[in-house]
């Protein structure tokens, strides 16, 4: 819940602008939105975190062992192979739909210079 509202502020915060601005931050939102539930799993899979856990010989047994075995949670290698066993949650797709936001408001802006 967090998550979403700092993502809502994010937004809000990035689209105090023209209106025709938000046409973009909308869009940005709404790709970003839509495409990270399948774009994300689908790359930290490629890497090597998979569904059925760390893929022998990958970039991923790589970032396993610079740990020492000892993986803590919350550390990146937890954290991507959350996404990798269950895909993105909720939050998730909350950060990456404001993140669209942001590159969106940030088109708006240079696209003027």
């Amino acid at each position: 819940m967090k998550t979403t509202i700092v993502c809502l502020l994010v937004v809000l915060l990035l689209s105090a602008q023209p209106a025709k601005a938000w046409l973009y931050v909308i869009a940005g939102a709404a790709a970003t939105a839509l495409m990270a539930p399948f774009a994300i799993p689908a790359g930290v899979a490629t890497i090597g975190f998979t569904a059925v856990g760390i893929m022998k010989g990958s970039i991923a047994a790589g970032m396993m062992a610079s740990y020492g075995g000892l993986v803590s949670s919350g550390s990146v290698v937890a954290v991507m192979q959350s996404i990798g066993a269950a895909g993105l949650g909720a939050g998730g797709i909350a950060v990456a739909g404001s993140g669209g936001a942001a590159a969106g408001a940030i088109y708006e802006n240079l696209k003027d210079d």
